[in-house]
């Protein structure tokens, strides 16, 4: 549960960040969509945690756009790249499945 969480609190600062902070139009609705993504794919996480993986493939994308993309403020860029390394290092982290009872045995 805490991978989802972690998960969560992270792509909720992402969503923030992409109305607060000076970005283009295109570099929001990246980052916007993206904040909306990753929670959905970290609770399918719980089922198959090899999906976990997209997130990492999401993360790298993240960080590539954010330096190929022209007139993004270095706020934003700074704020997406360490994002963009939280995710990925969060999915390298195999998520808790099962529940308490089925720790125990």
């Amino acid at each position: 549960m805490r991978f989802i969480g972690w998960n969560v609190a992270i792509a909720s600062w992402m969503l923030i960040s992409a109305f607060a902070l000076p970005q283009t139009a295109t570099s929001s609705a990246i980052t916007a969509v993206g904040a909306f993504l990753v929670p959905l794919i970290a609770l399918f996480a719980g089922a198959r945690p090899g999906i976990r993986y997209i997130i990492s493939v999401g993360a790298i994308a993240l960080a590539v756009a954010m330096v190929l993309l022209p007139d993004v403020s270095a706020a934003a860029r700074i704020s997406n790249a360490l994002v963009a390394s939280l995710f990925f290092a969060l999915s390298l982290v195999s998520p808790r499945h099962g529940s308490m009872a089925s720790a125990h045995r």
